[in-house]
């Protein structure tokens, strides 16, 4: 929930308070101006900062939070690391005709830096115990001592190859790297075994909090919800999800269907609005606040994450099976890690046809539901943020140990 008239943001339960840095730096910025920046943001904290760089957290104009995952990741690790004693500060790319802009998100002190400009910053700043990395991106020069984190393989894409050169550029400069997923590491270890071996890398899965999302008594009618929990987007396996729907819904009349999250583009909300006016009162897309996921796992039978590229330990997999949904999820990225296929959900190949028949097979048999939704419970446990948090203590530990 956002409320720009009294300039405070509401998100995941944290406030954050709107202060605006006066001072106009332009959009060509000289390298004395780019020392006044850092200068003027390391005057803007104190402590022990742990500096975390994250290519956008808000919008550049600093006022939409885009509240993803890697937006709920960051200020999770910030609540650690202000528990350890540190002062967590994220530096993003902000508007690049406007101010240096602050936010405040529960112990998280985010700066906007005009542009592309942050990138500039990055050697220049100066105090602070260690750096965090968020994205296996490119980063230009990185600052010692640093922990850099792999959401994913983001090199995935479906059009291109990836070029090797490019990607150990990204991370010969790293001194540990943090994975949530296995597919990161072996990927690394096996095309740059050399350098693999100098780097400390660390599988660190994705989390879910298990007291919030939680199993809840089933509706008493016959109907099986389905939901697709994420933004829809051609990445997120929209286009799969549109060429199974009508068949399944044509097939099993007590078959409902729900969109949660943000359309991607005029197309997908086209063809969206196409399969409800196909189905009436059958199909929905809401988009809901991060608060209300749990109830919405709650009063969901099947969770569809049928992802087509550069996927790592999947939030909304790990929610839904907490909550006791049965998962049908491809087998890209960090998936494989979460489901265990016909154990506590179903992997599949990325298409439309492995899609209908998997959605197909739950379906018709409510016994294999009932199997795979108590499997999904017990493995999720093995996921909860109290083990997530003891994971990453011990790396921040150890950086602290690294700094003596």
């Amino acid at each position: 929930m956002i409320k720009l008239a009294k300039r405070t943001f509401r998100i995941c339960r944290d406030t954050v308070t709107v202060r605006p840095l006066r001072k106009y730096i332009g959009r060509k910025i000289t390298q004395h101006k780019l020392e006044q920046i850092v200068a003027r943001i390391e005057a803007l904290y104190d402590g022990r900062p742990v500096l975390i760089f994250q290519h956008q957290m808000f919008d550049t104009l600093g006022q939409q939070c885009y509240n993803g995952g890697a937006e709920r990741y960051v200020v999770d690790l910030a609540d650690i690391l202000f528990n350890r004693g540190y002062t967590p500060v994220l530096i993003q790319m902000g508007n690049p005709d406007g101010d240096i802009w602050w936010r405040d998100v529960g112990h998280l002190r985010i700066f906007g830096v005009p542009g592309k400009n942050y990138l500039w910053t990055i050697p220049l700043f100066k105090k602070y115990e260690f750096v965090i990395y968020s994205g296996a991106t490119d980063w230009g020069r990185m600052l010692h001592p640093n922990i850099l984190i792999s959401h994913g393989v983001t090199w995935d894409t479906p059009d291109q190859n990836c070029v090797p050169r490019i990607i150990l550029d990204r991370i010969r400069d790293a001194d540990t790297l943090v994975s949530v997923d296995t597919n990161t590491i072996s990927w690394l270890r096996t095309t740059f075994a050399k350098y693999a071996q100098r780097i400390n890398m660390q599988y660190v899965p994705n989390y879910v909090d298990t007291t919030r999302y939680c199993p809840a008594p089933r509706r008493p009618d016959n109907t099986i919800q389905i939901t697709f929990p994420r933004r829809a987007s051609p990445e997120r396996g929209y286009w799969l999800m549109s060429r199974a729907l009508p068949p399944i819904m044509q097939k099993y009349k007590n078959a409902m269907f729900n969109f949660i999250g943000f359309a991607h583009g005029e197309k997908i909300t086209n063809d969206i609005r196409r399969l409800m006016a196909m189905f009436p009162q059958r199909i929905q897309h809401r988009v809901v606040e991060p608060d209300d996921m749990p109830t919405i796992y709650q009063n969901t039978d099947i969770s569809l994450v049928p992802t087509l590229y550069a996927e790592g330990t999947s939030l909304s997999c790990l929610e839904a099976q907490s909550t006791g949904n049965v998962v049908i999820a491809t087998n890209i990225g960090g998936l494989p890690n979460l489901v265990i296929n016909g154990y506590n959900g179903i992997l599949i190949n990325p298409t439309g046809d492995d899609l209908i028949a998997a959605l197909d097979t739950v379906l018709a048999d409510a016994k294999l539901r009932k199997k795979l939704s108590e499997n999904a419970i017990s493995v999720a446990g093995a996921f909860d943020k109290s083990v997530w948090i003891q994971r990453w203590g011990k790396i921040i530990d150890s950086m602290k140990q690294d700094n003596i």
